[in-house]
């Protein structure tokens, strides 16, 4: 009996307080691994800003670590933060500019712009 009495306030515990706070964190994290180029997010301290580059494993002259990005608060304003420091995404980018053109890294996972022109079809119409 005496074992129960301490097994059950710590199992409590465990439900109501440290379990919903791993959740939290892995959603947090999910959230800001999700983040990209391009994207209007909402940084923990209220700002609102626009991702404007990060980390590329590609690149040899990485100016960034893994974990942060570069935002602009403002037109000609850009701040290094961390990626820890988003809280939440605005506006999903989709990869094209106002003037209709695709950023470059949106045409490297874009399969149909990768595609191989299809052979002439030898059943036609004609």
């Amino acid at each position: 009996m005496g074992i129960l009495i301490l097994i059950v306030p710590v199992a409590l515990l465990w439900l109501l307080v440290i379990r919903p706070q791993q959740r939290r964190m892995r959603e947090q994290t999910a959230l800001t691994a999700k983040a990209g180029f391009g994207d209007e997010i909402v940084t923990a301290g209220g700002f609102i800003a626009t991702i404007v580059a990060e980390y590329d494993p590609d690149a040899e002259d990485n100016e960034l670590d893994r974990d942060e990005v570069v935002v602009a608060l403002a037109d000609g304003f850009e701040v290094h933060m961390l990626r820890r420091g988003i809280a939440q995404i605005r506006e999903h980018w989709d990869g094209e500019y106002d003037d209709g053109t695709i950023h470059d890294a949106y045409l490297a996972d874009s399969p149909i712009e990768n595609a191989p022109e299809a052979p002439d079809s030898p059943i036609d119409g004609d």
